[in-house]
């Protein structure tokens, strides 16, 4: 997917404003269920910003982060967060918002408490937020104190639009955090822009006790007080205050106030300046710079006296320096060259120090003048003193460090962080496969990503993805090692980056690079595999080629990880891709999953949540690739697991799509417990397979069902279904689907609608004389369609073609007859001169005669019996 930038104005980039490159992230400042917000800046503005990262996997979830854009970029208010533009690229969509400088309100109360004067200041600036959105027809649908952000001059901004919905939508949906949810929403009767006043009253709580409403409840107890108890404000507060929440807390949404009339309420109305206030300096008062610390020592007789003494004694590298003093007595221009004269020579000692200082009370002024006069060329002449000042001070400069040839010397850099940025600079400079056949060259490069993935780097993960959908780049043992070793029990996005990394390496179709150095490099092969000769090609080989042996334990580290039903949906697809995977790519995978069991459970989770999923599509995905994977575990089955697989197989059963998977599932079941000699019967309405004391109950109404469904393949349905049908305990299956009402319809409309496929038309002629086959043998002659399960089970064993069959028989043969007359076929109707059509067509014919005619037998003058 090409990258696509959407930037207001002010945040344009002259040269290339279309890659992400031109803002550098930060530290993170903040994470939520959609995304990291990090604090970036504008390389050439030098502006900071925050960056929204989301990563998303289909065009339908870009589409739900599309509407917070189109909600933020019509939004123009002080309390709003201000919205920048977009860049999306593949895989990633990046929100640039206004910065704000002084964290959330969530922060500020952790540092300490809040009085009521001071909450009041931030209650009436989010009231004039709030009222400005639903004038706009907006309900922001999660406030609370996480959400409202502080600026630099301590200005309230509305933020995370994540859930937020417009009026006119009708907002149904359950979204927010249940703490700060109306009882209208949890009970599911829709959002209104007085459910957002409730959440306000639940903040003005936290603010001032440090947490919301009923905190210390669970999840369930809190969600039953809000809909049907009362909230105490603590008597602690003044009575005002308290009258404020009750009008906040009321029950009927239609008693709730609304943003304006609450900005008129007499809590906020009182005014009360604090004791102190009167005495508080004014904010242009910047009297920081004068209680600077400054050693004074009466050893150092030229410390205050003489700046450019001091320089001179950092140039000749004698003893410490005092930067307070050269910052402020000499030119930026002479403290650079002095700095890039010690860095030539390797005389780093007070380097550290200036350049500390100058970030912190300069601006890094005297830094982008050191970059500029050739500082960073300087640095590299002794890199190994050298690379922790450039990891700590020029990480911005990658660049740089390029054009000064650093590049040579990345592999022995010991700093992960210093190695990731320069990779990361070169891929935004050479093109995707010289920045690949490079990055397999660094020996370094996957310890680099590894300890940078602990440390949660953004980095590291969009380093390891991009390599991960490299063909030239190894999947080298260690690596993999290195990366299985990382803790990731309590980190779900750690894992979602490893699993879709391992499955970007595990699923590469163009082997041809990796092939023809597999014997000069460390790469994960067959102990005992040879050379592929040279005139072989490569579509010839299977997907995956040289990747048929997984580092030992892989499995088990793997199936340690399998998340639960409710999980994030990105991790869940991707876990189920790599046993997928990882499966295909040494068979001994298959057994281990079975063994563990979590895989099964875990579907039979998904499959059970699938019908109230508000992403089906997404899920649907999900469970098409579990899908191909549950066929292979259910041919390599052990008892305990039975039960489970059959229950997988019969939910599978239940959404249409997948319904011949599921009959294919059920299949290996019976085959297996055939084979296990596990007993099975026939009661009125199941199928029951005896397993350990137990019985696993099978209803013959769920497979009727999948016969009488909208099938989308049938040609593959009907195969697995007639092999099921063949199977002893499902003979009084074939009876019930010929003894149901719509059969000769469902059949005429089969024929019609494959008319143009021979095959379809075979396979479904085979298992139209299999059912008729069994149902004459065990339907009797007086019964009609209404034939109970009793009788025909009673019957089965003593009833045999000695009677009559059903008229059934006889309406079948009839259609088939006229169905491929030579007189006129119809139009597009295959089959007409196929013998095996003719003959299909004459055995089931055949099946309704009371009496078949025996043909006398023919002797020869010897005595042996003549071929008829």
């Amino acid at each position: 997917m090409a990258t696509r930038v959407n930037v207001t104005p002010a945040q344009k980039i002259p040269s290339a404003s279309s890659n992400t490159h031109h803002y550098a992230l930060k530290q993170v400042v903040g994470k939520g269920a959609y995304g990291i917000v990090y604090r970036a800046i504008n390389r050439q503005t030098r502006k900071q910003v925050a960056i929204k990262v989301i990563e998303y996997d289909e065009e339908e979830e870009l589409n739900e982060h599309m509407l917070e854009i189109d909600l933020l970029k019509n939004l123009k208010h002080e309390n709003i967060v201000k919205y920048h533009g977009f860049i999306q690229k593949s895989h990633q969509l990046f929100i640039l918002l206004e910065y704000c400088s002084q964290g959330s309100l969530r922060d500020l109360i952790k540092r300490g408490p809040v009085d009521e004067q001071e909450c009041k200041i931030y209650i009436r600036q989010t009231l004039h937020g709030l009222k400005y959105l639903h004038e706009q027809g907006v309900i922001h649908r999660d406030i609370k104190a996480a959400n409202l952000l502080l600026d630099a001059e301590n200005v309230v901004k509305l933020a995370d639009f994540g859930v937020s919905t417009r009026v006119n939508n009708l907002a149904m949906t359950y979204a927010g955090s249940p703490n700060w949810m109306a009882p209208e929403v949890m009970m599911g009767e829709g959002a209104s822009t007085v459910s957002d006043i409730w959440s306000l009253g639940a903040t003005v709580v936290e603010i001032l006790t440090g947490n919301p409403p009923f905190h210390n409840l669970v999840n369930e107890a809190a969600c039953y007080a809000i809909v049907h108890d009362a909230y105490i404000p603590p008597k602690t507060l003044s009575s005002s205050c308290r009258k404020f929440l009750r009008a906040c807390f009321q029950k009927s949404m239609f008693k709730r106030p609304s943003a304006e009339e609450l900005l008129n309420h007499e809590w906020l109305s009182e005014t009360k300046q604090p004791i102190l206030e009167k005495f508080k300096e004014s904010a242009a008062d910047d009297w920081g710079r004068d209680f600077i610390e400054v050693e004074v020592s009466p050893f150092k007789e030229h410390d205050v006296n003489n700046g450019k003494q001091n320089l001179i004694r950092l140039s000749n590298s004698c003893g410490q320096c005092n930067p307070h003093i050269i910052y402020s007595e000499c030119n930026f221009t002479d403290i650079a060259l002095c700095l890039i004269d010690l860095c030539r020579r390797g005389q780093l000692n007070n380097v550290h120090e200036m350049f500390a200082y100058d970030l912190q009370y300069n601006s890094g002024r005297c830094r982008g003048l050191f970059v500029t006069l050739g500082g960073i060329s300087a640095l590299l002449c002794h890199l190994g003193t050298a690379e922790k000042i450039l990891s700590i001070f020029f990480l911005e400069d990658a660049t740089d460090m390029i054009k000064c040839g650093i590049l040579p010397h990345c592999k022995l850099l010991t700093n992960s962080k210093l190695t990731l940025v320069i990779v990361s600079a070169y891929y935004d400079i050479v093109d995707f496969e010289s920045w690949c056949r490079w990055c397999s060259g660094l020996t370094n490069l996957g310890n680099a990503i590894a300890a940078e993935l602990e440390n949660g780097d953004s980095l590291a993960e969009e380093t390891l993805l991009r390599l991960s959908e490299a063909v030239s780049f190894p999947l080298e043992k260690d690596f993999v090692m290195k990366l299985m070793a990382l803790p990731l029990e309590k980190c779900p996005r750690l894992s979602y980056i490893l699993f879709k990394s391992f499955n970007n390496f595990l699923e590469k179709k163009d082997m041809t690079s990796s092939l023809s150095d597999s014997h000069d490099s460390n790469l994960l092969s067959t102990p005992h595999s040879t050379p592929m000769p040279s005139n072989t090609r490569v579509h010839n080989f299977p997907s995956f080629t040289g990747r048929t042996i997984l580092p030992e334990g892989f499995a088990e580290w793997l199936l340690k990880l399998t998340p639960t039903a409710s999980s994030d949906p990105h991790l869940l697809k991707n876990f189920i891709e790599l046993c997928y995977n990882a499966s295909h790519m040494n068979n001994t995978v298959l057994g281990e999953i079975v063994e563990h069991g979590g895989f099964f459970k875990l579907i039979r989770e998904l499959t059970e949540h699938f019908e109230r999923d508000s992403k089906k599509r997404y899920t649907k995905t999900m469970l098409s690739i579990a899908l191909n994977l549950c066929v292979e575990l259910s041919q390599e089955l052990t008892k305990p697991f039975l039960s489970c697989a059959v229950d997988v197989a019969l939910r599978f059963l239940e959404i249409p799509e997948f319904i011949t998977g599921g009959t294919e599932i059920l299949l290996h079941c019976f085959l297996f417990a055939t084979h296990e000699n596990c007993g099975i019967t026939e009661d009125s309405s199941d199928i029951l397979i005896r397993c350990d004391q137990t019985y696993i109950h099978i209803p013959r109404k769920a497979l009727l069902r999948t016969f009488y469904s909208e099938e989308p393949k049938f040609g593959n349905y009907i195969t697995k279904f007639t092999k099921l049908c063949s199977l002893p305990p499902c003979g009084t299956l074939a009876t019930e689907i010929v003894s149901h009402p719509l059969f000769m319809e469902k059949t005429k409309t089969l024929f019609a609608v494959y008319r143009s496929s021979l095959i379809i038309q075979i396979d479904f002629l085979k298992f139209l004389k299999l059912i008729l086959t069994r149902y004459a043998e065990y339907a009797p002659r007086s019964t009609k369609k209404e034939i109970s399960s009793e009788v025909l089970i009673s019957s089965a064993i003593l009833q045999r073609k000695s009677e009559s069959c059903s008229d059934i028989i006889f309406s079948v043969a009839d259609f088939l007859r006229s169905n491929w007359h030579t007189e006129g076929p119809l139009q597009g109707q295959v089959g007409t001169d196929s013998v095996l059509i003719r003959q299909l067509c004459h055995d089931i014919s055949i099946l309704g005669i009371e009496k078949p005619v025996i043909n006398p037998k023919r002797i020869d003058k010897s005595g042996f019996v003549m071929p008829a």
